[in-house]
């Protein structure tokens, strides 16, 4: 896996825009506050932004994002990170830049050809793949540059329960470990919770679905949301609280946003469905994966759950799983 390109790109132009994805987590934020740093302690002069709502509950420790002009971004070069598409990025105006390079760690959907890019789905983070660009390059980053890539690589990784290289991915935290990252504050932030949070875990344990084939899923609608006093961000973000239920490996949800779209996320701890979350827009990994759908259509939904039964149903027959 070689960076070599995109740091060609980047020793090419003096400013520079990082993009995150639709709905930005740890990772994606992580991925562009660490990457911005990492880019200052190889060239100090550069100008480097990033976009997007970034995750306001870490701006305690981490930095928020930036305003960018239409004049800046004109005249950038434009770095996806965590993104497998120019599609899927919060601030559609990366159409708008000069040049373009992708960092991801998602199935790679073959759209994007503007530029150099590392897909590497494999990698725990997209922020795993930036710590290991920078040890490559043999250069500490700054203690905030440290933080901000911890977080994608504590969140995306479960904190280290999903790891598909462990020896590798404790080296790369150690890495960051010694540049100053402070684990103790973000396992701080990560831990806490609230009533409301309490009530909506509450309300899923109590109120998830069966299908036929045995998929778990939760549909929130926004009245529903409001009751709970949380909005459609924050109950997707508890939707592993339905995993390792045994004997049902995949469980979604549902939640419905003010605007009436719908954020869907998918996760199997066996079958792959990422293809079904293309199939109706959207994309991610092979068992962690998602899309939005344009409204709570009903119909719409049983057709999810519907080819997540097949795609269980299948999975069962090929490996033998229940004779």
């Amino acid at each position: 896996m070689s960076f070599d390109k995109i740091l060609e790109q980047i020793q090419k132009y003096d400013s520079i825009v990082i993009y995150g994805h639709k709905n930005p987590d740890g990772d994606c934020y992580g991925a562009q506050v660490g990457l911005r740093e990492l880019i200052y302690a190889l060239y100090p002069e550069k100008k480097v932004y990033i976009t997007g709502t970034g995750c306001p509950r870490f701006f305690s420790i981490l930095p928020k994002t930036d305003e960018v002009s239409d004049k800046i971004i004109h005249s950038s070069l434009a770095i996806l990170v965590d993104g497998n598409d120019l599609s899927r990025m919060e601030d559609n105006r990366i159409f708008k830049a000069r040049a373009w390079a992708k960092i991801d760690h998602h199935i790679d959907t073959h759209s994007f050809t503007e530029g150099p890019q590392v897909v590497d789905t494999l990698a725990n983070s997209c922020c795993d793949m930036i710590t290991g660009f920078a040890m490559s390059l043999n250069v500490n980053i700054s203690n905030i540059g440290a933080t901000a890539l911890m977080l994608g690589v504590l969140t995306d990784s479960a904190r280290f329960q999903f790891v598909s290289n462990y020896s590798e991915t404790y080296e790369r935290a150690k890495y960051l470990a010694d540049c100053n990252a402070d684990i103790e504050s973000l396992n701080r932030i990560l831990a806490k919770t609230n009533e409301n949070s309490l009530a909506c875990k509450g309300y899923i344990m109590s109120h998830y679905k069966k299908t036929k084939e045995g998929v778990i899923y939760i549909i929130y609608s926004k009245d529903k949301l409001k009751r709970l006093h949380m909005d459609a961000n924050g109950a997707s973000n508890f939707i592993n609280l339905l995993g390792n239920i045994e004997g049902y490996p995949i469980w979604c949800s549902f939640a419905e946003y003010e605007d009436g779209k719908v954020r869907l996320e998918i996760r199997s701890n066996g079958p792959e469905v990422q293809p079904c979350a293309v199939r109706v827009g959207g994309g991610g990994h092979a068992q962690a994966c998602g899309a939005q759908l344009d409204h709570l259509d009903y119909d719409i939904i049983q057709n999810v759950l519907d080819d997540l039964d097949d795609t269980l149903r299948k999975w069962r027959e090929i490996n033998h799983v229940g004779e």
